[in-house]
């Protein structure tokens, strides 16, 4: 696709800063864009999405500037490629545990000689049959294309230095919530063994020259992961923005009323 490219995004060497995009509204992910968020998270692993309105946020991400990436919901290699066919430009697979998981999900986002991604030159990602002008379509996807895989618990903690030892990762995403369920403290993000895992994680995979991004809920969050070297931050969701915004707003709107 002709827009910029979640891996572009990401050369660029300051941190970004993304969302995940769960409600099925072209406009509302504009206006993420138009209000210059990095790239945006359209999220079929926990959002209500299906193709129809999976594609409109891919379109919205293209016409407001952000970078298109696709969270499915495991690694299906049908799910992986079909998503990438739709034109999203990374796709981004939750809860990998070990090396094996870290394979399958590379090849299913690759082309021959890197992977085995079901072709077909007449998607939107390949222009709908443009790659009659493009020759070079299968080479400039495998180079263009990112792969962020997921760690979310201690088991992918443990594996981490087999799954970074896979060609072909762009990037690593930390789960905090979810990691730190697994270290036995659920909920409790900000905890020092939360943040040791977090800081382990992004040391190693740093020695490997892969990013590391991570889910924040609060800007004080953010400074802390980006001091500790994160390089893209998912801040939220476009429903807790929303529903944020709507509680402050009708706090200070009743306040207001009272006052009169």
């Amino acid at each position: 696709m002709a827009n910029t490219t979640f891996k572009e995004k990401l050369a660029g060497g300051a941190p970004i800063l993304g969302t995940f995009l769960q409600i099925p509204a072209a406009e509302l992910t504009e206006i993420f864009g138009f209000q210059h968020f990095d790239f945006g998270i359209v999220d079929a692993e926990h959002g209500t999405l299906g193709v129809n309105t999976s594609i409109e946020l891919l379109r919205a991400c293209a016409a407001s500037g952000l970078a298109s990436v696709y969270r499915v919901p495991g690694v299906d290699a049908h799910k992986i490629g079909h998503v990438l066919d739709l034109g999203a430009s990374a796709v981004m697979v939750p809860n990998i545990q070990r090396q094996e998981a870290a394979e399958r999900a590379v090849r299913a986002a690759k082309y021959y000689p890197a992977g085995n991604r079901g072709v077909c030159p007449f998607t939107r990602a390949a222009a709908y049959n443009g790659i009659d002008q493009d020759p070079d379509y299968y080479n400039r996807s495998n180079r263009e294309t990112a792969v962020i895989l997921q760690i979310e618990g201690i088991e992918g903690v443990q594996n981490l230095d087999q799954i970074l030892a896979v060609p072909g990762i762009d990037g690593i995403f930390i789960g905090p919530f979810d990691l730190s369920q697994s270290l036995g403290i659920p909920g409790e993000v900000n905890h020092a063994r939360v943040l040791e895992a977090i800081e382990d994680i992004v040391r190693r995979a740093g020695g490997k020259n892969i990013a590391v991004g991570i889910f924040a809920v609060s800007v004080e969050q953010v400074e802390r992961y980006v001091k500790t070297g994160v390089r893209f931050i998912a801040y939220g969701t476009d429903t807790l923005i929303v529903q944020r915004a709507c509680r402050d707003l009708g706090k200070q709107l009743q306040q207001a009323a009272r006052n009169r």
